[in-house]
């Protein structure tokens, strides 16, 4: 996983529970990177994801409700990261079907080792956008945050539904623009 998704988290757990509950965190993970990250190095997926865990415990949150908080805090920093062309981009529907066809393939090209998660977007109903998302990582509530974090941006109304299948790797997220 990207270095920038664990330099957010710190700063995410620091802001929004204090200086001390990230030093529990840090605490209570045993880590290769003793707690340093640089944004642009790839770090173990295992790594975060003992971190979250860590701190899901010390900030007393479930995984689902702390996946959508710092999705929903992450998605202004990502996107000042962007490329120009999705900078530009002025609806959240447009936005969701730019995320594999751009964003992530500018991603790649910075660094091809890098793994996206897959977002497989389908246009429903002129209301209605289904999105499939598919990570190793299963973390779906995320990209659920990161969408709500997306609408809020675009001030558009929406309803979010997401559904995990029999796999914790797959989740069905559908917007709904009202």
């Amino acid at each position: 996983m990207k270095g920038i998704i664990f330099t957010n988290f710190a700063d995410f757990i620091s802001d929004s529970f204090g200086l001390v509950a990230w030093q529990n965190v840090l605490d209570d993970t045993a880590l290769d990177a003793d707690g340093c990250y640089v944004g642009t190095m790839t770090y173990p997926d295992n790594e975060f994801m003992a971190l979250f865990i860590s701190a899901c415990t010390n900030c007393q949150r479930d995984a689902v409700q702390m996946q959508l908080e710092f999705g929903r805090g992450l998605f202004p920093i990502l996107l000042s990261k962007s490329p120009e062309e999705v900078k530009l981009i002025d609806n959240l529907k447009e936005f969701l079907f730019s995320i594999d066809t751009v964003i992530h393939v500018e991603v790649k090209k910075l660094d091809p080792e890098a793994q996206t998660p897959s977002l497989h977007c389908t246009q429903l109903d002129e209301k209605t956008v289904c999105l499939d998302y598919l990570s190793s990582r299963g973390m779906g509530y995320l990209a659920q945050g990161l969408i709500e974090g997306a609408s809020s941006h675009f001030n558009e109304n929406t309803t979010i539904a997401i559904t995990p299948s029999e796999s914790p790797e797959k989740f069905k997220i559908m917007v709904h623009f009202i």
